[in-house]
């Protein structure tokens, strides 16, 4: 098994050896291959260095920066035919595949592969379908920034700290929010756009220099003209100055005309950095570092920017452009079971908020379809599952097809359709109790199986059906472990022995109270209640101890 980082611009491939993580060189020396491919004048297929160099000259001869247009219908025509950026990036998976078995002497056929945090399902099945046709199968596929986290606390398992990871990379932005203590990484929460990258910058600036200098390359020179920005881009990296030819002539370029070209992309960085906040409940105050992930990364506007913004200096003790590569492998060690990481532990949360589609009673007389009902909310620790209560539109309706959505939209249509399960039997009769009622259960995990449990209150029969977020990398045993190991989440919270022990034990002192404690028993109560309905541990555990802490003196002598 190998850990694959699966880049816009750069792909790495990964091992769990006896010295640790480490990353393999393809037989250039060089471990970053580029995410490219072309076909040839005699119709090779090139992949990696050769496929980029090939670009620079004839662009028309194949396609980079396809892992944008993953889980889309795009299609790319080189090389006498159409290509599918799932097709794409097969051949970079399967480049990576060659070089792992290469190095390492043996036939790979199993994959960790990471992705953007914000991939939405139809761009992580594509990437598995993809890992398909390059003889790989994945055994998971692991967030980009929960895999920089991976490594950065196999780096540091002994340290305390709370973490922001800022991943931009050549295509995707993604921030995560961290905690680490005693090898243990737990995900708090995850923010990004998932097309927003080093190469927008590289547009931009390009954009920036035909308006200023009112000249445009032709044609045939598009793609030397934008290696030539990509380059220009990179010095102003290192430096304050620098300068590109354009027309035959020098033209003298700033880090300031960098950032003014670029002011429009950098101002998108912080509202999903506040997003990641928020969602964690934390603020920059209570972050110990920012670590910082991607090529992208390096450039000092944006570093600048997050500086400015956070009034932490970021991270780098890892190396950006390899750091989730690492991870990957460290992943890819903990599904193996292998004794180096044994005592690290990992926690993930459900990047994008899941729920139905529901119709709407605006006015009397006026039903409106097409609303988002939220069941799990996005940043939810997983594994985890919870319910909600659904009414038919009408008594006499027997049927739903109760269709499943992911994403953040009040309305359905700006969201992603996932699923869907059609429950039959539910028409009204007369003495019914519950008449029209469904129980809809949310159960997910970290293998991105999520169950959908119906149950017709009136009856009490059961609908369940099986939405594999990333169909075909699971057998059907593992699905079924999988589920099995989801039954005690379950269990509504105050149903649990020791929630209703708590409940009861309330209700027997709110008799024996009065006055001001019984007010404020009464709150605590209320708090409790409202945080057993919202089935949020977090919430569960805080208002228990509140609670527990105002009871404990009344039973001091019965415990």
């Amino acid at each position: 098994m190998i850990g694959i980082d699966l880049g816009t611009t750069n792909s790495l491939v990964a091992v769990m050896d006896e010295g640790g993580p480490r990353v393999l060189a393809n037989e250039l020396g060089e471990d970053l291959t580029p995410s490219a491919i072309a076909v040839a004048e005699d119709g090779t297929l090139l992949v990696g260095r050769a496929a980029k160099d090939r670009l620079v000259t004839a662009p028309q001869s194949g396609r980079a920066f396809f892992k944008r247009d993953m889980g889309t219908s795009a299609t790319y025509g080189f090389g006498g035919r159409r290509w599918t950026p799932v097709e794409c990036s097969a051949a970079v998976l399967r480049e990576m595949k060659r070089i792992a078995e290469l190095r390492l002497g043996k036939q790979v056929d199993t994959a960790v592969i990471t992705v953007p945090a914000y991939f939405h399902d139809q761009q992580r099945q594509a990437t598995v379908e993809a890992a398909k046709i390059a003889g790989l199968r994945v055994e998971r596929l692991v967030n980009e920034p929960t895999a920089a986290a991976l490594a950065y606390g196999y780096d540091a398992r002994d340290d305390l700290s709370t973490l922001m990871v800022f991943d931009l990379g050549g295509g995707t932005f993604d921030v995560t929010v961290l905690e680490c203590f005693d090898g243990v990484v737990e995900v708090k929460a995850s923010s990004g756009e998932s097309r927003l990258g080093g190469e927008d910058f590289t547009d931009a600036l390009a954009a920036w220099l035909t308006k200023e200098f009112g000249w445009k390359p032709e044609a045939t020179q598009a793609g030397r003209w934008r290696e030539q920005v990509e380059l220009l881009k990179r010095r102003l990296t290192k430096d304050e100055r620098s300068a590109i030819a354009i027309a035959g002539k020098e033209a003298p370029i700033s880090r300031s005309d960098f950032r003014s070209a670029t002011a429009e992309l950098t101002a998108r960085l912080r509202p999903v950095v506040h997003r990641a906040l928020r969602d964690a409940q934390i603020t920059s105050a209570q972050l110990d570092a920012v670590l910082m992930v991607g090529g992208a990364s390096r450039m000092p506007i944006v570093v600048e920017h997050l500086v400015e913004d956070l009034k932490l200096t970021p991270d780098t003790r890892l190396d950006p452009d390899r750091v989730v590569a690492l991870g990957a492998a460290i992943q890819q060690a903990l599904c193996a079971g292998n004794a180096a990481v044994r005592e690290l532990v990992l926690t993930d949360v459900c990047p994008h908020t899941l729920g139905v589609d529901i119709s709407k009673q605006l006015a009397p007389g006026k039903i409106e379809p097409g609303f988002f009902s939220p069941i799990l909310d996005r940043n939810t620790t997983v594994p985890t599952s919870r319910s909600e209560i659904f009414n038919t539109l009408h008594p006499d309706q027997d049927e739903i097809l109760l269709k499943v959505y992911q994403g953040e939209s009040r309305m359905v249509r700006d969201n992603q359709l996932i699923g869907h399960v059609r429950v039959n039997g539910l028409r009204t009769r007369p003495g019914q109790s519950h008449p029209g009622q469904i129980d809809v259960r949310f159960s997910y995990d970290m293998n991105g199986i999520l169950e959908v449990e119906v149950t017709i209150l009136s009856t009490s029969r059961k609908v369940t059906a099986v939405i594999e977020q990333r169909p075909g990398t699971m057998t059907p045993d593992q699905i079924a472990d999988a589920i099995r190991a989801l039954q005690p989440l379950k269990i509504h919270p105050r149903e649990m022995p020791a929630n209703r022990a708590r409940l009861e034990r309330a209700g027997r002192l709110y008799a024996d109270v009065s006055g001001d404690l019984r007010v404020a028993l009464s709150n605590l109560l209320d708090r409790f209640e409202s945080a057993l309905a919202s089935q949020d541990p977090g919430m569960i555990a805080s208002a228990a101890e509140e609670l527990d802490s105002f009871m404990h003196p009344f039973f001091r002598e019965e415990i």
